[in-house]
């Protein structure tokens, strides 16, 4: 749900050699996903399924049709996950699981403090995304639809526990550091890219809005940053939950 252009869903048939159905919004993702497809071969051409439809309204997929469902970050762009964890209930075999990897605000973050709401609608503006709901929120919604949860836990806490020091985080690649990846992200690097975007703009060379979109994203990083580093937003909140087999 929310395949994108498939890419985790070919390599999971790749290396599982299941069936697998894919669904996005964008129909420009669909046409993308079957020529990514094309050089695999016919083992997984014929085990690959893409469509275009609203991951919350899926009623061309009949219901009880499928074993397992998954969802990886791509949930966070419906504020009320009672719509897309339905359409997964609903869709579901009994005794079906469904596994989804949730961009999340954490318990740290304090609704009422003004930094944490800027630092989270930074976010939700640079990422295109409705208002961002809690562990507490999301974990409430599968219950909701009929779920039952197996477990859930942020990957992110996860890792630190399991690398230590050793441990990158998930941010990592948006800091400023003055190395081969991180001066873009320096005031500097961001001034240069800046310039150039709008220059390009200007000539014809880039589309007009290029330079809207520049900012938009570069909203997202340094506020995707902040989120990190002050452990108030996951990108990587795991939820595993079953529908109940009947008896």
């Amino acid at each position: 749900m929310g395949m994108g252009v498939g890419g985790p869903l070919r390599n999971i048939v790749r290396f599982t050699n299941a069936n697998i159905t894919g669904v996005t919004i964008n129909h420009h993702q669909v046409n993308r996903a079957k020529k990514l497809t094309l050089p695999l071969g016919a083992n997984v051409r014929d085990k690959t399924h893409y469509f275009q439809g609203d991951f919350t309204k899926l009623g061309f997929l009949q219901s009880g049709s499928f074993d397992k469902i998954y969802s990886i970050e791509a949930t966070c762009h419906v504020m009320d996950r009672t719509k897309v964890f339905g359409e997964a209930f609903r869709l579901l075999k009994d005794g079906g699981m469904f596994a989804s990897y949730e961009w999340l605000m954490t318990d740290n973050y304090d609704p009422t403090n003004e930094e944490h709401k800027i630092i989270k609608r930074g976010i939700e503006h640079g990422d295109g995304l409705p208002e961002l709901i809690g562990i507490k929120a999301a974990v409430q919604a599968l219950k909701d639809v009929g779920f039952e949860v197996v477990e859930h836990y942020d990957l992110n806490e996860y890792a630190k526990d399991a690398y230590g020091p050793k441990n990158i985080p998930w941010y990592r690649t948006l800091e400023a550091d003055w190395t081969l990846d991180g001066w873009k992200h320096t005031v500097v690097g961001r001034k240069f890219t800046e310039i150039m975007v709008r220059v390009l703009e200007t000539v014809g060379l880039a589309p007009e809005g290029s330079f809207a979109t520049l900012q938009m994203l570069e909203d997202a990083a340094t506020h995707l940053v902040k989120g990190g580093q002050q452990n108030l937003f996951t990108p990587m909140y795991l939820v595993v939950a079953r529908k109940p087999a009947k008896n």
